[in-house]
């Protein structure tokens, strides 16, 4: 739910949602998903700019992960897809949100690392990620080109969550709309969205 809350743009509604879960599970829940609960908290807290609060159940989250790699062996079915690499993703979109660029970038990667090739959608989202960092940063070439490498992985799936990321990222582009680099991006994206 507090998922879904996010892409319906209700940031403290994913943070209620996320803390709503922690106590109707507490005691009854393995540390993964304990971990997811606080990640989805964190980023609720991030969209609304609360750093505080989003660092403090990000870093609950990542011990709750520590936990669980510790020992996994209790863990439903439902949470077994989260990961390292999901919780660097989950915390890359705070630090992303709370303008924190240098630490966005650091967790994309590490979700990068983490994402085999199968997971071409959640590479794409990281890569994403990565450019908006670059971005925030003031890196607009390599931010185009990673960029570049998320549509190149979307071009083949159907992902309207992967269409909303690079839209994004273009608009996080605008400023510098006058450079040869991102008027070039401009360009492929839409050749991509004809073909």
């Amino acid at each position: 739910m507090s998922h879904l809350a996010a892409q319906l743009g209700n940031p403290r509604e994913i943070a209620q949602l996320a803390r709503a879960a922690q106590e109707g599970a507490r005691g009854r829940v393995t540390p993964r998903a304990e971990a997811m609960f606080l990640a989805a908290e964190a980023r609720g807290h991030a969209l609304m700019g609360d750093a505080h609060a989003a660092q403090g159940a990000a870093g609950r989250a990542v011990s709750a992960m520590e936990a669980a790699d510790a020992d996994s062996g209790d863990d439903p079915v439902w949470i077994a897809h989260f990961d390292e690499a999901y919780l660097a993703d989950e915390l890359a979109h705070c630090h992303r949100d709370l303008g924190q660029a240098e630490a966005a970038a650091r967790c994309a990667r590490q979700s990068l690392e983490g994402h085999p090739e199968t997971r071409a959608r959640r590479r794409a989202i990281g890569y994403v990620l990565l450019a908006t960092a670059q971005v925030q940063q003031r890196e607009i070439e390599q931010a185009c080109s990673t960029g570049l490498k998320a549509a190149g992985l979307l071009h083949g799936l159907r992902s309207n969550r992967g269409a909303e990321y690079l839209e994004d990222l273009q608009q996080r582009l605008e400023p510098y709309r006058e450079e040869p680099v991102v008027r070039e991006f401009g360009a492929r994206m839409e050749l991509q969205a004809a073909a």
